[in-house]
Parts: C-alpha cells; structure tokens; sequence
C-alpha cells in the first residue's frame, strides 16, 4: 500500500501545480474516529487497545498519514472518551480511548478534532472532562456544543489560523431548529473575531443509511442561511452525497475512517478535501477532492486508500447525488471519474 499512497501523493503534488500561481488552504475531512473499544472488549486480543500496544501508535493512520501530514488541517470527530475512569452510563457501547492514544492522533495527522457527538458522555461529565484536558495536554484542538448547553456547560467553538486566515469551528449533535439561534450568534462572534470561513460540525442522521433524510437537508439550509460557511456530518457510519447549497458545500456524511467497534456496514470512505483559494476578499472555494478509502475492521483498524478505479468510481458514485434535493446542487459529473469538482475555472 505504500505505492498506492505514493500515487495519490504524487497526484495531489501535479494538482497543486496547476494552482501554483495561487496560494490556498486544503481543510482535510475524515469519519467517524474511535481509536479505542466498547469499554467490555478492550482487554480482547483483537482489540483496539491491543492492537495499538502490539503495533505501535503509528499504526492506526500507517496507510493515510502522508496525506494528512500534507495537508493544511486535518478534522476528525472523535467517538469516546479518552479517560480511566470505570463508570459509565448504561449503554451497549460505552466508548473508551486511552489517555496516551492522543498520539496516534498526533502521529496520523489529526489537528482537530469535534467532541459533540452521542456517545460524548458515555463516561458521564467527568469522563469527557478528562478527555478535553487529554487533549490539551496533547495540543489537540478540539470543538463541540452539548446541547442545551446552559445545562451541560458544553459550549466550545475553537479558532485556528492558517495562512493568516482565521477559521471557526462549531459542533452540534442531533441538531434542532433550537439550536439555530445560538449557532447564528456563535457565527456572528466567531466573525468579530476576525474568522473569514466557520465550519459546523453535525452528528446527525440515521445510522446505515447512505441518503441524507429531510431533517438534515432543511437544517443544513437554515445553518447555512446563519451564517455557516460549510457543513462537515458524521454519526451514520457510512457515506452519503456531498451536495452545495448556495454555493456552499455539506458533507452529510464522511463514513467510519478508523473504529474499534465497528458495525457490518458498508466500508466506502475517503479522505475529503475542501480547498479554499486565497483572495483578496477572503477565501472562496475552489475545490472539493475525495481521495477514497475504505475501512478495515477487526484486528487491523487502518483506513486504507482505494487505488483501482473500478473502487475508486463505487465511492465517487456513493458521494454523488443523481437527483438532490431542492435548492441543493450536485457535484458536476467530472466528479464522478475523477473524485474532483473545480469551481475555480
């Protein structure tokens, strides 16, 4: 597989060529990231935890790394809780990561990662508390909102600069029409503080299904109309469509990238790739890029990139919409051969 990442380096480095003359940022989007086990199988010999103190904390991200560490910033949503703590809420899969595994973060590239997500609190407030000191103490940044956050107290955007380019990050899990009105203030805050993109972050959607319903097509409009400049989905363990909205782009779903308990899904992923060119009015878009992946389960964990093209063109055809849905507009159909969409002629 080194050859196969090889390639797509080698792509991605002529790409940039043909934007030489233009500086710009490249944000990289992947899955669902569960860099540990449902809390009752983390001592099994296949596990997670296992695997990592039998592999290495390089493991995990051997396969993708090179593109992640290329990039200007890489996202994840991270799914459990990095914590000792043995109490937990009383789930199926309480999610648990060690502490010390925020350097296969580290090692794999991830910059940043959302932390609002359904099984944030599955080891209670103490336990995500000690993940968001886990991750400091890493310099990891991280972002998300626990609604309603005047009772939980979770209420964190975080502002990284690039290029002198400041970009806003919120996260929001399984988002209400309610929580329009602070993610519209939260923008409006991120901007007097100088952000020229904010990106939402959404755990949203239903879970195995590779169509975005109705719920999350209206509030990916209303979020959009408030201000956001871009949606990055997650929660339903496999991909769905990238659309536009207004020119804006939604990932409603980015898939599992690499997770410790892992359902019988479909394993199609990618690393997506949003680049912004860099003007004098502020960024604009100028490129989406999918570099496809797909998933591996137990024992292994490891994204690992797809370099034939009949697999490559699978996962370009599960990303695109035949028909979107109103006042959406599909990617053009060059992305369906290429995994490339160009709004920047």
């Amino acid at each position: 597989m080194r050859n196969g990442t090889a390639r797509i380096i080698a792509v991605l480095l002529v790409l940039a060529a043909f934007t030489a003359g233009a500086e710009t940022i490249t944000l990289t989007f992947i899955g669902d990231t569960s860099i540990g086990d449902a809390y009752q199988y983390r001592g099994y010999s296949q596990s997670y935890h296992s695997v990592i103190r039998e592999k290495g904390m390089d493991w995990p991200f051997s396969r993708v790394r090179d593109v992640l560490l290329a990039d200007d910033l890489t996202v994840a949503n991270l799914e459990g809780s990095m914590t000792t703590l043995k109490k937990h809420r009383d789930v199926r899969y309480p999610l648990v990561i060690d502490p010390s595994f925020t350097e296969v973060l580290k090692k794999g590239g991830v910059d940043i990662v959302n932390t609002a997500n359904n099984h944030a609190m599955d080891f209670l407030m103490d336990g995500y508390r000690e993940t968001l000191a886990t991750l400091d103490k890493a310099g990891i940044g991280h972002f998300g909102t626990l609604s309603p956050p005047k009772v939980t107290e979770v209420d964190r955007a975080e502002v990284v600069e690039i290029k002198g380019i400041r970009i806003g990050f919120i996260g929001f899990t399984y988002p209400q029409d309610s929580d329009l009105k602070l993610i519209e203030n939260t923008c409006a805050a991120l901007r007097e503080q100088g952000c020229a993109l904010v990106i939402l972050s959404l755990h949203w959607g239903r879970e195995t299904y590779m169509q975005p319903n109705s719920t999350q097509t209206g509030f990916a409009k209303k979020a959009l109309d408030a201000g956001v400049d871009m949606i990055y989905g997650h929660h339903p363990h496999v991909v769905q469509p990238i659309a536009l909205y207004k020119g804006k782009p939604v990932l409603f779903s980015t898939g599992n990238f690499t997770f410790g308990t892992m359902s019988h899904v479909d394993r199609s992923t990618g690393m997506f790739q949003v680049v912004y060119q860099l003007e004098p009015a502020g960024p604009v878009l100028s490129k989406i890029r999918v570099i496809p992946c797909l998933t591996t389960g137990t024992g292994d964990y490891r994204p690992q990139p797809v370099t034939d093209e009949a697999g490559r063109r699978d996962i370009f055809r599960k990303l695109s919409f035949q028909k979107p849905p109103k006042g959406f507009t599909a990617l053009p159909e060059s992305f369906l051969m290429t995994g490339e969409a160009d709004f920047i002629q």
